[in-house]
């Protein structure tokens, strides 16, 4: 008798070890789901990603822009500019001026900031054009120009090589909507170049003087005027080094043009049609999937340069890193896939 109370005590210890295990590994997985983003097993190891470093962004702001030596990530927030260190995710400055800020954009290829701040009057704003250099916390004072009905400033685009910006100005008045297209060279004059239309997306070439727009009617305009080389509507979704325009069929979005010069020079056919985003850094431009993305316009550009959980979100690609974020607003930074 002894010995069968002895069997079923080791039986029943057993069993509630087993129990305190399975529970225990069930609810680090749950935890890895959450701080990690768990890796199914077509998708890099839990290990990779916690090779990455990490950082915890702000929960309230959206719109993080990264810089291209991976230093640095900034946004905007209480008419602010806030500069944080990638490393630690420390503040290294704020830009703050008299006025409020009301757009900013940190440069492709230097840590260079340009920021507006506005002047609000009754019937009218007064934009004044600012930069600030990160590394010496250096800011310039440029042009200055005066909008009436205000609403806020779009989209901006800027060639460090030819120094010449384009903004996109939202204007509002009773219930009508528009955008004003100005053209701005830091170093002599600004002009307005389009009005009377709603862009939805604005690009300029960075080696020319020369701008590409699309409307809200999937319409696509370049500087000399409208472009009818598609016979679907696209989308126009980025531009790489060398100034080739990138459009992807609107419907499908399994057909990507190259455009050079107002032709197309190549066609990209896709399988997968479950597009989450695209993105593009002025080097590349890049579509990204539910657990995959492709630089379409790199040399191979079916090859999965980075693969990921569908439990993040695509951030960004500077250098050769890319950037997730988690629910919980944890940025990880890790490499792209090797060749």
């Amino acid at each position: 008798m002894r010995k069968v109370l002895l069997y079923l005590a080791i039986f029943f210890a057993s069993g509630t070890l087993i129990t305190v295990v399975s529970l225990t590994f069930v609810d680090n997985f749950i935890y890895s789901l959450g701080q990690t983003s768990a890796i199914t097993t077509t998708q890099p190891s839990t290990s990779e990603l916690k090779d990455g470093k990490k950082v915890e962004l702000p929960a309230d702001v959206d719109d993080i822009q990264y810089s291209f030596d991976n230093k640095y990530y900034t946004y905007l927030k209480d008419n602010k500019v806030y500069i944080n260190n990638i490393e630690d995710g420390e503040n290294v400055d704020i830009i703050e001026e008299e006025n409020p800020i009301c757009y900013y954009n940190l440069l492709y290829d230097k840590n260079l900031i340009i920021y507006f701040t506005e002047e609000s009057g009754q019937y009218s704003s007064k934009l004044v054009l600012n930069t600030y250099e990160i590394a010496n916390k250096k800011k310039n004072e440029y042009n200055n120009f005066t909008v009436k009905n205000f609403s806020k400033i779009k989209d901006m685009n800027m060639s460090p090589i030819i120094n010449i910006i384009y903004i996109n100005v939202e204007t509002k008045s009773a219930n009508s909507t528009n955008n004003v297209l100005y053209r701005i060279d830091l170093f002599n004059s600004m002009s307005q170049v389009k009005s009377g239309t709603i862009i939805n997306k604005l690009i300029m070439l960075q080696h020319k003087d020369r701008i590409y727009y699309e409307d809200s009617k999937s319409n696509i305009y370049s500087s000399a005027g409208y472009i009818s080389l598609f016979k679907n509507d696209v989308d126009m979704i980025g531009i790489d080094y060398d100034d080739n325009l990138y459009f992807i069929d609107k419907e499908e979005k399994k057909t990507v043009y190259k455009v050079n010069n107002n032709r197309i020079v190549d066609t990209v056919e896709l399988s997968d049609s479950d597009l989450v985003t695209t993105y593009t850094n002025n080097y590349g431009v890049y579509l990204v999937y539910p657990t995959y993305v492709i630089n379409v316009s790199g040399e191979d550009p079916y090859k999965r340069i980075g693969k990921f959980s569908k439990y993040v979100k695509f951030e960004a690609i500077k250098g050769n890193i890319m950037y997730l974020r988690t629910s919980n607003n944890i940025l990880i930074s890790t490499d792209l896939l090797e060749n």
